[in-house]
C-alpha cells in the first residue's frame, strides 16, 4: 500500500471521532502531498476550515501524525 492509500485508510478510521469545538464536523480530504523525506501532508476540510495534517512514515507505515 502506498502512502496516499495508507493516509486515506487512516482518515477513514479516525474521521468519525474528529470534533471541532465539540461538534462532529463533515470531513473532506482536499489533497495529499507526498514529500521525498518520509513525510506527507494531507489537507483535510472540516466545517469550512482546512487543517493541514503531516504524516511521518517509517518503513512504509505511519509513525507520527501532527496537525500543523
Amino acid at each position: 500500500m502506498n502512502e496516499a492509500e495508507t493516509i486515506k485508510a487512516f482518515l477513514a478510521l479516525v474521521t468519525p471521532g474528529f470534533t471541532v469545538e465539540g461538534d462532529l464536523p463533515a470531513v473532506h480530504l482536499d489533497g495529499i502531498e507526498i514529500k521525498l523525506d518520509g513525510h506527507a501532508v494531507a489537507m483535510v476540510e472540516a466545517n469550512g476550515r482546512t487543517l493541514p495534517i503531516r504524516f511521518t512514515f517509517d518503513e512504509g507505515k505511519i509513525a507520527r501524525v501532527e496537525v500543523l
